[in-house]
């Protein structure tokens, strides 16, 4: 049997999040596929915050070069 692959669209806010869930229809690999669409499940659930900006202030710098020593 092939295998199956599921498209899933998440939009939330300004956001869209595209996820690729593959699943197999072999009954061995029956627990692994409802494991597989729990966690897609799970993900469908999570709420992002707004992105931040990643800027490093001078003192973590200095840091940074002293455990580069």
């Amino acid at each position: 049997m092939c295998p199956v692959s599921i498209l899933l669209l998440f939009s939330g806010g300004q956001a869209k999040t595209l996820m690729f869930v593959h699943i197999a229809p072999e009954p061995d690999a029956v627990g692994e596929s409802i494991s597989t669409l729990k966690f897609a499940e799970r993900v469908a659930t999570v709420e992002l915050g707004a992105a931040k900006s990643n800027k490093e202030g001078g003192e973590v710098r200095e840091l940074k070069e002293q455990v580069r020593m």
